[in-house]
């Protein structure tokens, strides 16, 4: 047997109703940049029905805009009304062409456009492919849709988004509505828009609006969203939020819902007896009604509001948010437990108090329940209740109670500390020094939504899947992390997950000179409050906060033993609230442990104007009063483990951090990154035959120009200059830059092929930059041909333009010392190029190299040591130091030339073509 078609199911095919002020489109001046040629909206409210007329007029001026506008569609709710379809005409060189009237209907689809958010909205579509659509032509619809919402009676509600210029949707745009003089119909409308007053015409009144509105002010992004909203025209019969909130409460009336449901009966005796603390208890129906009813809003007949009942509910084991708060009411109430439903919007709880009483301006029903004194909301649609999180309030802003005898908007007030929902954890291994990498782990704990969200997702996450986790987390600790591992560890329900990362970590420890400085990433040295009030009209405007929540990071430290203190400064313990935001931070340092943890708690809200100043001024001194750890100067540093004569530091230290190096090769054999990264942390650490494996492994997964290049300072230091040579000559032949050829150059120099290095240079061409390499390059090769001067003169000719550029006073400084080109004339050069030079480090070094050339030991001594202090890894100053004190008969000589010869052996055979004795 057929099922009887709802009245609302049919298209019905009727004039427009008289009370509609048609478009003359004769009468239009089109604007050929607009596509649609009229979109009007013109609203007839009646006591307990809607009627929406809509008219859009489209211009054809392409295959593309044919295909766009040339399917028609129309969408109703066939359970509160119906779509009437007035007119689908083509106008065509001054012939109008009626679709309808030649025998064309449109078909009706159920077309569930949400159902993939698991919403099935009870809606109908009505679509027609126009016939006979040609280019050229205009195509004109006309139609209206009728709502008469059960769960509202008598009362109407209407909103309808108004465009603002610059944007200009249609030649002609309009609003208007109209409704009887008795009717008390409230309308609204703004931001920065002042409605029209309605006018009378006969028993009605009339209200029109023309589109486009006049231009908005423009406003910063942190003003209140109720600023820089787009103007909605909102009108309703509601006579305030009281009406609005008793209309829907006898929906959620759930005397005897629960009877019969011997099976839900049972379960919510399970819970009674299981605890006797009414907030465990909530909890715990909460996650029943969470974990035993899926999310499914079902709009059909009357659902768009009225709940689906208890029995249905547990039956189907489906449900919407009305659904859900339903029966979680009905379970609390047999509990015991003072519960009500609360009305709210997710996206736009802001705007709720300056928006007309309407039932529109919700999008959500939850439960607000009372226990000992305090309010809590319990959500029936999220995941992951958890006892620890009830008491967090959701970012709504304000809710509206539903009551029989009605309710005023309230606002929500967090009343129980705010619990963080995510808490982040790096222990480190900073054991091996300063300027290592450090092992560590990361443990991030995540409570409630996402804690459930993670442990449903742990099982169907691959290894690459968990390592990109991994890496989204390392993010926190700041610079380039290496996730090793991926483990994800339920609590003792799916509401507590943790996930536990393996990682290799860059050393948190900055140098400057020989001062080392810890600064971890926290809130309180990131955090900014810079709103922008430039403009004179912005200085009234408050400043919007993130809305509630709270985290928690925490940084531990295993340190090395050293005889020196780490010296921390700042604030050990930080309680200050900034720009309502609370930053509290308490740090330890006891037995080789370094502690710093930090909570953030976002108390949402406002900044008022008044008080911008003070919290700006509040945030830059935060900002300035970062927290730093000071590395005491005996900290280890990587040096110790190059040889030197006997074995230096055991490279068993290493193991731990070759073993994780070693297994990232494993999980990507395809991939060169881990094995560059392995060679850059054996290049670094003196292992420089590793770090040729490594290369000569990455090279034959990919054979770069640029491995290529990187390989070849791997062979200086091994001293196998050949390979080098060769190395570089193969970077620059697939890849001829001007750089890559100047380091080819460079090396064919110092095996003293100046002619091959000359035909290379030859080539070479670029910026000034470029040219200023090239020069430097050239001078070495005629210093090495015996012409030292021809290369000075080089040098002065990039001073002509320049005459204090310290860079190139500081080549020049250095040429003249390690060729000993005019040394009697050196020190004023140099003594110019320290005095110019950014890199005082390197000026200071080349002018000791002139000061040890001509016998000014001492002040010798005083350069390369001031030099060390500004940069202790400068492996050249070093050796240079041991050629001074060499020189000086100092006894503490070799153990400075045996350190920087073995931190890198490739300066031996430097030194020696500059006539030093190694």
């Amino acid at each position: 047997m057929s099922t009887p078609a709802l009245a609302g199911e049919q298209v019905l095919y009727e004039p427009a109703p008289v009370w509609v002020e048609p478009v003359d489109l004769s009468t239009l001046e089109r604007d050929p940049a607009n596509r649609r040629v009229v979109q009007d909206k013109q609203i007839r409210i009646e006591n307990g029905r809607l009627w929406e007329y809509f008219d859009n007029a489209y211009r054809i001026t392409s295959l593309q805009e044919m295909t766009q506008v040339g399917t028609v569609t129309a969408q109703w709710l066939p359970d509160k009304g119906d779509l009437i379809v007035h007119e689908i005409t083509i106008l065509r060189d001054g012939e109008t062409i009626d679709v309808i009237a030649a025998g064309e209907e449109m078909e009706v689809l159920r077309r569930e456009r949400l159902l993939e958010r698991q919403i099935l909205d009870g809606s109908l579509t009505a679509t027609m492919s126009v016939p006979g659509l040609q280019v050229g032509d205009e195509l004109r619809v006309r139609y209206s849709v009728t709502n008469s919402d059960q769960a509202l009676g008598k009362e109407v509600q209407t909103q309808t988004l108004l465009w603002r210029e610059p944007n200009k949707f249609a030649d002609f745009g309009r609003v208007r509505v109209s409704w009887e003089e008795s009717l008390p119909v409230e309308y609204r409308a703004g931001p920065d828009f002042e409605l029209p007053a309605p006018q009378i015409v006969g028993d009605f009144r009339q209200l029109e609006v023309i589109l486009p509105l006049s231009e908005a002010e423009d406003y910063p992004s942190d003003a209140p969203w109720s600023y820089r909203r787009p103007p909605i025209l909102q009108l309703g019969t509601f006579d305030g939020w009281e009406e609005v909130s008793s209309v829907m409460a006898p929906y959620y009336d759930t005397a005897g819902s629960l009877d019969g449901l011997d099976d839900l009966a049972a379960k919510v005796e399970a819970i009674r007896s299981g605890s006797a603390d009414d907030l465990e208890r909530a909890v715990a129906a909460l996650e029943l009604v969470q974990e035993d009813i899926r999310y499914l809003m079902n709009g059909l007949d009357g659902g768009n509001y009225i709940p689906q009942d208890v029995a249905t509910t547990w039956e189907k084991k489906y449900g919407d948010c009305k659904a859900k708060t339903l029966i979680l009411l009905a379970i609390l109430n047999e509990l015991g437990i003072e519960a009500e439903p609360v009305l709210a919007s997710i996206q736009r709880g802001a705007l709720v108090e300056s928006s007309l009483p309407l039932p529109g301006a919700f999008n959500h029903v939850l439960v607000r329940a009372n226990i000992e004194g305090r309010h809590y909301y319990l959500d029936g649609t999220g995941i992951g209740a958890n006892l620890e999180l009830v008491g967090n309030v959701p970012p709504f802003h304000v809710t509206l109670p539903i009551r029989e005898e009605g309710a005023a908007l309230e606002p929500i007030v967090q009343e129980v500390p705010r619990v963080a929902n995510v808490a982040i954890e790096f222990a480190l291994d900073a054991r091996l020094g300063g300027d290592l990498p450090m092992p560590g782990t990361i443990t991030m704990k995540l409570l409630g939504q996402g804690a459930a969200q993670m442990n449903a997702s742990a099982d169907k996450l691959t290894d690459d899947n968990k390592r990109a986790l991994g890496g989204r987390f390392a993010r926190f600790a700041g610079g380039q992390v290496n996730v090793v591992d991926v483990r994800i560890e339920q609590g003792e329900d799916d509401s507590e997950a943790t996930v536990i990362v393996d990682a290799l970590f860059p050393s948190l420890v900055q140098y400057d000179g020989s001062v080392g400085t810890i600064e971890p990433q926290l809130p309180t040295g990131s955090f900014r409050f810079r709103p922008d009030r430039s403009r004179r009209k912005w200085r009234d405007l408050p400043v919007v906060v993130p809305p509630p929540r709270a985290s928690v990071g925490t940084y531990s430290f295993t340190l090395p033993e050293t005889d020196g203190d780490f010296e921390i400064r700042g604030e050990r313990q930080l309680d200050v609230t900034v720009a309502n935001q609370r930053f509290e931070r308490e740090v330890t340092l006891a037995d080789g442990e370094l502690t710093i943890s930090e909570t953030q708690t976002s108390l949402g809200g406002e900044i008022a104007p008044e008080d911008i100043r003070a919290e700006r001024r509040k945030a830059l001194s935060l900002a300035r009063d970062k927290l730093k750890v000071i590395v005491p100067e005996d900290m280890p540093r990587r040096w110790r483990f190059a040889a030197s004569g006997e074995k230096g530091s055991d490279r068993g230290e290493l193991s731990r951090i070759e073993d994780m190096l070693a297994r990232m090769i494993d999980q990507q054999p395809d991939e060169t990154g881990p094995l560059l990264r392995r060679a850059n942390f054996r290049f670094k650490t003196y292992d420089f035959a590793g770090a040729l494996e490594d290369m000569d492994a990455a090279l034959d997964l990919e054979a770069t120009a640029r491995l290529f290049q990187d390989r070849a300072l791997v062979h200086a230091e091994l001293r196998d200059f050949d390979s080098m040579a060769a190395d570089l000559e193969e970077a620059w032949l697939l890849d001829p830059t001007p750089d890559r050829a100047i380091a080819l150059a460079r090396t064919l120099t110092d095996l003293g092929r100046t002619g091959e290095a000359r035909d290379v240079l030859a080539q070479v061409d670029g910026d000034e930059e470029v040219q200023r390499s090239l020069a430097y390059a050239l001078a070495d090769v005629e210093a090495l041909e015996g012409d030292g001067l021809a290369g000075l003169d080089r040098f002065a000719e990039l001073l002509l333009d320049a005459p204090n550029d310290g860079s190139v006073l500081n080549a020049k400084c250095w040429y003249m010392g390690i060729w000993q080109v005019e040394i009697a004339d050196a020190v004023a050069t140099c003594t110019r190029a320290v005095e110019n030079s950014e890199n005082t480090a390197m000026a200071l070094d080349s002018r000791a190299m002139i000061l040890l050339r001509n016998g000014q030991l001492e002040e010798a001594l005083a350069d390369a040591e001031a030099a060390l202090d500004l940069a202790p890894d400068q492996t050249e100053t070093l050796l240079l130091r041991g050629l001074i004190l060499r020189a000086m008969g100092r006894d503490d000589a070799e153990a400075d030339i045996a350190a920087a010869l073995a931190r890198s052996p490739r300066i031996r055979e430097d030194y020696r073509r500059w006539g030093f004795e190694l």
